[in-house]
C-alpha cells in the first residue's frame, strides 16, 4: 500500500508541476495579448493561481518517514492493503508499479 501511495504522491506532484507550467504559458500569452490591445480572457496572476492550487506543504514530512497525525495502526493498514488488493483484483489491475 505504501508503494502505491508513494506512486500517487509522485503522480500528483508531476500533475501539479504541469498545471503550473501550463498556467505560466497562458499567463504570458494573456500579457502579450493585453499589450497588443486584444485580451480575449483575463488570466489570473501567478500569485492568484498559486493561492488556488497550492501544493500541500505537509507531504515532505510524511514522505521523510515521519508518521502523519491520525495514521492507521499496523492492523488497520494491513486491512486497507487487503481491501486495495481486492479492489484492484476486481478492477483487473495488479497494483504493481
Amino acid at each position: 500500500m505504501e508503494r502505491y501511495l508513494q506512486y500517487l504522491v509522485r503522480q500528483q506532484a508531476a500533475n501539479h508541476c504541469g498545471q503550473v507550467e501550463i498556467h505560466e504559458c497562458l499567463y504570458r500569452f494573456s500579457l502579450s495579448q493585453q499589450e497588443q490591445g486584444s485580451a480575449p480572457f483575463a488570466c489570473p496572476t501567478l500569485e492568484q493561481f498559486g493561492a488556488e492550487v497550492a501544493w500541500p506543504r505537509d507531504w515532505p514530512e510524511a514522505l521523510a518517514g515521519e508518521e502523519p497525525t491520525g495514521s492507521p495502526g499496523e492492523a488497520e493498514e494491513a486491512r486497507m492493503d487487503e481491501d486495495m488488493t481486492d479492489l484492484l483484483g476486481f478492477l483487473g489491475g495488479s497494483g504493481a508499479t
